[in-house]
């Protein structure tokens, strides 16, 4: 219990003293609403405890079904259910939708998205019928200058987080014994914040941290595998997970109070080489960054492609982006977006590749990759 109570206050005095956050972090204090349902194996009271909020509100298991039917969701701003959700009885699903299309924002973890998730929103992310072992797997940063993640990779290129073992931009989740691996269905829905390829590689589907909207009216679910409290997943998965949690409540409380914010450290506290990343709340790409895969073997990069004079090809060179026509014998919906890492199984938007080393983008990927001007793999200048 120490351990959590050390963590959130940490992360509360970074973001009120180095993060420039203390508006919101006030904010969330005086306004910020949280309900907590305990499932079978998520225990949100470890972490709900020390969190920052106006009001804290945790509903035990045993008490799930006499509380929840008289139960306002639309009081809160962030309604935490926690894995398994089998608990949550059907006749209040419909209160849950509308809390969501009212506004609400919904977090949900592990098995309950399927109990919870695919029963009451179908058609976005669904449980791809695997199940994980007791692993601790090392994350990606997807979107690092998403809210839900502001500050979280400047943070964890301090020294004291960084090990030997991982990058600076990983860090380490926990999966419980049969966690439940997540598949996105709507790909221009759904946006992936969190990667992990040793997920993907080893139960078929990668993503950590994902979530969609829902409605007219600024509504929002939010899906983690595993779950708030990492025990296994050492003090920098702790702290990126306690990061997490509260930039989604910072998020949805500044939202409602209309606070503009700022991001950056601001103090002499240690600092990353790199600058925190502006919050850019209007920019929605699909993912910015490249999950690589452990082989490489199959993938073309501009340090292993020759010219046809024997020599490594120059950066300067071009390629056309060409349409794929999804009927091409050639073409395999099982193959990988150069710049997300996903098949194309069920995707249903155009489908583009790079004519010269054929790497292929998702409609929304390509759009981003084209920003940055060079195809991912072949590093060559895109054009149409």
């Amino acid at each position: 219990m120490g351990d959590w109570k050390d963590l959130y206050s940490e992360v509360r005095k970074r973001k009120m003293e180095a993060l420039n956050k203390k508006d919101v972090v006030k904010a969330v204090e005086k306004h910020g609403k949280i309900l907590a349902i305990e499932g079978e194996y998520e225990k949100p009271d470890k972490v709900l405890e020390h969190m920052y909020a106006a009001e804290k509100e945790f509903i035990k298991r045993k008490h799930i079904d006499k509380k929840i039917r008289k139960l306002d969701f639309n009081h809160f701003d962030l309604v935490l259910i926690g894995c398994s959700g089998r608990k949550i009885p059907a006749a209040v699903f419909s209160k849950i939708k509308d809390y969501v299309a009212n506004g609400g924002w919904l977090l949900t973890t592990d098995w309950a998205i399927e109990s919870i998730v695919e029963a009451i929103f179908p058609g976005y992310i669904r449980w791809n019928r695997e199940k994980t072992d007791d692993a601790v797997v090392s994350c990606q940063i997807i979107e690092q200058n998403h809210p839900f993640l502001d500050g979280l990779s400047g943070e964890l290129e301090q020294s004291k987080w960084v090990s030997k073992n991982s990058k600076k931009d990983e860090f380490r989740w926990w999966l419980e014994n049969k966690s439940f691996p997540i598949q996105v269905v709507n790909y221009d829905a759904v946006k992936v914040l969190l990667n992990s390829w040793e997920i993907k590689k080893k139960w078929g589907e990668g993503p950590v941290l994902v979530y969609f909207d829902y409605g007219k009216r600024g509504g929002r679910v939010i899906h983690m595998i595993s779950h708030t409290h990492l025990q296994k997943g050492g003090k920098k998965g702790k702290y990126a997970s306690a990061m997490i949690l509260t930039n989604i409540l910072d998020e949805k409380v500044s939202q409602k109070m209309g606070i503009q914010k700022s991001s950056g450290y601001t103090s002499n506290w240690e600092s990353p080489q790199t600058s925190s990343p502006q919050y850019r709340t209007n920019q929605t790409p699909l993912e910015e960054q490249w999950v690589q895969p452990q082989s490489q073997d199959n993938y073309i990069t501009p340090s292993n492609v020759k010219t046809g004079g024997g020599g490594e090809m120059g950066l300067t060179t071009t390629s056309q982006i060409v349409e794929v026509n999804p009927q091409d014998p050639n073409f395999s919906y099982g193959s990988k977006c150069a710049v997300c890492g996903y098949d194309f199984g069920e995707y249903t938007n155009k489908i583009y590749r790079c004519k010269e080393c054929g790497a292929p983008y998702h409609e929304n990927c390509l759009n981003q990759q084209i920003n940055k001007g060079t195809c991912k793999n072949c590093g060559r200048i895109l054009l149409w």
